[in-house]
């Protein structure tokens, strides 16, 4: 059977108009490559009147985390560090309650046993006038912080904390400061990217974010963290950069003829080493994971192969790579939602996107059950 290629993505394009029609986001912004071919889409507008283009700079979030592996692999491969190295013996004031025992493999697997540190930060009284104050209050709160399970046993998705960890194990070693270990990959790549929020920029040129009424709280957390010079949560910048940093993961570390990291340093990076819950759902706490980041198709879309992996962040963007089709996709969404819909979107947009790629359905091999659960997301 032959089937047709739509690079104009006329799908996907009426996906966002009705998405934008029914008042889930005000715009969206994509950027795509399919077997090297390059497809852009900007819809709707910024949140602030302004048309979105693919100029607009926006928030990455979590979306952002893969830069943060890629830096750890880059000390990895020097022999600076190693996946099993305790944090404590680069950052000896990260001890006590049970800190001891996490490993960097555990900040880049969410397996520290450390619930996130960031949700309990009291600033009253403290005398915070610059980004080194604040930095020092995040440091002293999750120096603070105790284990409430074995470290490498359980995953507790921390946003901010075991990024921000990594990036200052990584500094502490190679002699940056903080969020260095970001800004390095920025200038490596090419990218336009900032680490925090350029507000100097005019606010027709990024986003305002908008979310749904039951979302304004989540709103408020995820424009602190993301305003912020915070490696793992605070990258804004486009889509188009976002998809370099997938291109650089598909291409086994390649970049524009050079290797940023090696063949065998992706490959450890995106296989799965958190299988995540046993359960066939989607556990927003408790799901597939590599280094750095998410794995396997329950996640990112079912339409996905079984090597597909990315991450996905602020309920707003996700970045997807999947091997197998050749094919990376990262978008934002000026919308944020909960959950549940969250996941929805996500998925409708990778069906929409796979059926204007011709891209078919593969076969499900997990049983009966398995089968149904695929018939009813078809």
């Amino acid at each position: 059977m032959t089937v047709g290629i739509d690079l104009d993505l006329s799908t996907v394009r009426a996906l966002f108009d009705a998405e934008i029609e029914h008042g889930l986001q005000s715009g969206v912004q994509l950027s795509m490559s399919y077997r090297g071919e390059v497809v852009d889409i900007a819809a709707g507008d910024n949140g602030a009147g302004a048309a979105m283009t693919m100029a607009t700079t926006v928030p990455w979030t979590c979306s952002s985390k893969p830069l943060g592996a890629i830096a750890f692999a880059a000390a990895w491969e020097a022999g600076t560090i190693d996946l099993d190295t305790p944090v404590v013996e680069v950052l000896p004031e990260f001890t006590g309650g049970g800190k001891e025992l996490v490993r960097v493999r555990d900040l880049l697997t969410h397996t520290t046993g450390i619930p996130e540190p960031m949700m309990s930060v009291d600033p009253s009284g403290a005398n915070v006038t610059s980004w080194a104050d604040i930095d020092a209050l995040i440091w002293a709160a999750i120096c603070a912080a105790r284990t409430t399970t074995l470290p490498g046993a359980a995953m507790i998705y921390n946003p901010v904390t075991n990024w921000f960890v990594l990036d200052r194990v990584l500094n502490t070693l190679g002699g940056g400061s903080s969020g260095d270990s970001y800004r390095a990959l920025f200038d490596q790549l090419g990218l336009s990217a900032t680490l925090g929020a350029d507000w100097a920029l005019p606010a027709e040129q990024r986003v305002t974010v908008v979310a749904a009424p039951d979302q304004q709280s989540g709103l408020e957390a995820m424009q602190l963290a993301s305003a912020l010079p915070l490696p793992g949560v605070g990258v804004w910048g486009s889509t188009r950069d976002l998809r370099v940093v997938g291109e650089v993961l598909l291409n086994r570390g390649a970049h524009n003829g050079g290797s940023v990291i090696g063949r065998a340093s992706v490959e450890a990076l995106t296989a799965t080493h958190w299988p995540g819950t046993p359960y066939r759902s989607v556990v927003d706490t408790d799901f597939a994971y590599g280094l750095g980041v998410m794995t396997q198709p329950l996640v990112l879309g079912r339409r996905c192969s079984a090597r597909s992996y990315g991450h996905a962040g602020g309920n707003t963007s996700t970045l997807l790579v999947d091997p197998l089709f050749d094919l990376v996709v990262a978008v934002y969404w000026n919308g944020r939602l909960n959950d549940v819909k969250t996941v929805a979107r996500r998925y409708a947009l990778v069906r929409a996107l796979y059926t204007d790629l011709g891209i078919q359905r593969l076969p499900v091999t997990n049983g009966p059950a398995a089968a149904q659960e695929w018939e009813g997301e078809r």
